[in-house]
């Protein structure tokens, strides 16, 4: 009796693991489409690629071979929703924050544009 205890606190507590290490790889896969977009983006000068956006690609592909995947399966309902909600919610987690700074960066280049809109407006008024 005892043995089967601690037997299955064992398997919870990998099973919980499992979960964060997942989730800690999306979010470092988040962190490198970032740091990408921000290395091209300073090398260009102004905003151009949008890592937040690059991430949410990967991510809906990610997604959609998960539920091909799951489609293909011959597991039961109640087990595929727990396999797919499994496997596709940490992508998901991650996939709020970088929902947030998608239309962040879509913002600071309206902004970025708005502000060089007004220097050429100004530089044309000096001229004149």
């Amino acid at each position: 009796m005892q043995r089967t205890a601690s037997a299955s606190a064992d398997r919870g507590t990998g099973h919980h693991q499992g979960e964060c290490m997942e989730l800690v790889g999306f979010f470092v896969v988040f962190l490198v489409c970032m740091g990408i977009a921000k290395a091209i983006n300073a090398m260009r000068g102004r905003l151009t690629v949008n890592g937040a956006g690059i991430f949410l690609a990967l991510v809906a592909v990610f997604i959609a071979w998960n539920v091909f995947m799951a489609w293909q399966s011959s597991l039961p309902a109640y087990e595929l929703g727990y396999a797919l909600g499994r496997n596709v919610g940490p992508a998901l987690i991650v996939g709020a924050v970088a929902v947030y700074y998608f239309f962040s960066f879509r913002t600071e280049k309206a902004h970025q544009r708005h502000v060089q809109q007004l220097r050429e407006k100004r530089a044309a008024e000096q001229q004149a």
